[in-house]
């Protein structure tokens, strides 16, 4: 395994921006192990959860290129002169956002709150609202629906509900989960025969309901008439709603009228991406936070190149700070300027034209055929999961898409909604999925650095 890594650092110095290389992937030794096992030494823990985060995957990938897709990544850190093994998880999505505090039976992260939200033009609507139902204001119907694309504070926002709560009423009974896992609750209590204990969980030990990622929903009748059921014994007790999901109620293919209706009963307030102001103030945020100050040109810098989600603003701090503490540098410009090098490399935005691209070559479709009016299986598919990635990598609206794909808005809805629930019991597809999401973290890299060395030429 010793002698594979100089081959597997040949293949990411093609993939990775060469200060991200020289920061993370050079310093790291091989160190023996078992024939189907790599074991890479970092140089302290901090490099190795930042490689774990950021370019294990890559890793991975690298190896499998080689032929060694049976091999697993085990990464250490020298201990008295010693490399001590430290397990690397299974790379997996969590549900939710992790975890800081589970009180009543709600599940939240104590960050979550109003107070860390940072408000802009964006979201101004949506955390005002949020706020006047935590306060139990006069509200409309006692309901609130948020929607946005991933990243953008909605769930945020739906913890801060129950965070305040928790604070200012300890005796108050949160409930905060997914939609999915609300199913698989009730199928274990139909299961179990617990139907009567699942009932009164949610319809009478409850003052706040915080219901994440409503669009799994579709198309489960069963589950959609007991949510109804819930909902209904819920208002009748002006309980508190909170509903996320990244579609609006009116987006969601194969949802009941009833429960439609029950979505769409209170306010629904769109989250869009933070302008410019907004940004910059999220990352002093960050950095605040973080127990540091970062100068306002750099916040600047930083704010004008990324532009997707929260979540990428806080990856750009992360990345500052890391390097000036592993550097020993201060915060600059320069040091601003590979930060957004490395995060191109690891995350660029895809463009819909290279996302068509890459999902026609693997079907073998070509564009017209992928825009066309077939219904050929495969030319099906390639169009469903084309318009899947491109919602997922870009920041089109579904609008947007069907201008582009040169289909109607209720089109690219369907397609949308039938890939998720295929998904779910199509292995098959799974794969398929999970095969194109590598390819495109493949053209990510390869984009970004490119972008990323056009931008240093540019500045």
């Amino acid at each position: 395994m010793i002698g594979i890594w100089q081959q597997v650092k040949t293949l990411l110095q093609e993939d990775i921006s060469p200060s991200g290389f020289e920061l993370w992937i050079d310093p790291l030794e091989p160190v023996s192990g078992f024939d189907d096992e790599l074991v890479l030494t970092c140089p302290n823990p901090f490099a190795l959860r930042w490689i774990q985060s950021h370019y294990l995957q890559l890793i991975q990938q690298a190896l499998v290129r080689l032929g060694g897709e049976g091999v697993a990544v085990q990464l250490t850190v020298p201990a008295h002169g010693k490399a001590t093994p430290v397990p690397v998880p299974r790379v997996s999505q969590p549900d939710l956002p992790l975890v800081a505090e589970k009180r009543g039976g709600a599940r939240l992260n104590r960050r979550f709150t109003f107070d860390q939200f940072v408000v802009g033009a964006s979201n101004r609507l949506a955390f005002q609202a949020a706020r006047a139902l935590a306060r139990n204001d006069t509200f409309y119907n006692h309901i609130l629906f948020l929607t946005s694309g991933p990243g953008l504070g909605k769930s945020h926002l739906s913890q801060a509900v129950g965070n305040f709560l928790s604070s200012s009423s300890p005796t108050g009974r949160v409930r905060y989960l997914s939609a999915e896992n609300f199913a698989n609750e009730m199928v274990r209590a139909l299961k179990s025969g617990r139907m009567s204990q699942f009932k009164e969980r949610y319809r009478q030990d409850c003052d706040v309901l915080l219901l994440e990622e409503v669009q799994f929903l579709s198309g489960k009748e069963k589950i959609q008439a007991e949510v109804c059921n819930t909902l209904d014994a819920l208002m009748s007790h002006r309980t508190r709603l909170v509903f996320t999901s990244c579609y609006l109620p009116g987006e969601i293919s194969q949802l009941s009228q009833a429960l439609r209706s029950r979505l769409t009963g209170g306010i629904i307030t769109p989250i869009g991406p933070p302008d410019f102001p907004t940004r910059v103030d999220i990352l002093a945020k960050k950095a605040e936070n973080r127990g540091t100050k970062v100068a306002p040109q750099i916040l600047e810098y930083l704010a004008e190149y990324v532009t997707e989600d929260v979540r990428r603003l806080e990856s750009a701090i992360d990345c500052l700070m890391a390097r000036a503490n592993l550097l020993g540098e201060s915060f600059s410009l320069r040091l601003a300027e590979q930060v957004l090098q490395d995060l191109q490399a690891v995350n660029p935005r895809l463009s819909v034209p290279e996302i068509q691209k890459i999902v026609g070559d693997y079907y073998r479709v070509s564009l017209p055929e992928m825009l066309g009016r077939s219904r050929q299986k495969k030319l099906v598919q390639a169009r469903r999961l084309a318009l899947y990635f491109c919602r997922l990598y870009t920041q089109k609206t579904m609008v947007e898409l069907g201008k582009l794909f040169k289909r109607s808005h209720a089109s690219v809805v369907h397609a949308l909604q039938t890939l998720e629930r295929d998904r779910q019991t199509q292995p098959r597809l799974a794969q398929e999925v999970q095969l194109l999401e590598g390819r495109l973290a493949q053209a990510q890299v390869k984009g970004g650095w490119k972008r990323a060395s056009t931008l240093r030429t540019d500045a």
